[in-house]
């Protein structure tokens, strides 16, 4: 798998909704969360949602793998019901779709 070009991991919540990164000592900037025209509870379950996206992302990216290694397949989750083979190729799907979208040109 080539490797994200994101900030590595962890992130974690510092104060005031702002994400960071420590990077041998010093904290680095992620990003702020404002909660604009939305509510403050909103704003932070956004900042906690951004702070746990690494950990998403290597989860997802994880699962692909077990997936593309033949350790997991559609035929084992899915039995012989055409409607669980169908709905593992939506979760299989949404997966990839995930992983294109938290790292563009990165290949699980």
């Amino acid at each position: 798998m080539t490797a994200p070009a994101f900030t590595p991991a962890p992130w974690r919540r510092i104060g005031h909704r702002t994400i960071a990164a420590d990077r041998g000592g010093r904290l680095v900037t992620i990003c702020e969360v404002f909660s604009g025209p939305g509510t403050l509870e909103e704003a932070d379950a956004n900042e906690a949602l951004i702070a746990a996206a690494p950990a998403l992302y290597l989860a997802a990216a994880e699962v692909a793998g077990w997936i593309d290694s033949g350790f997991l397949t559609v035929g084992v989750l899915a039995d012989t019901s055409p409607a669980r083979v169908e709905a593992c190729g939506r979760a299989l799907d949404a997966l990839a779709d995930a992983l294109r979208l938290a790292a563009p040109g990165v290949t699980p």
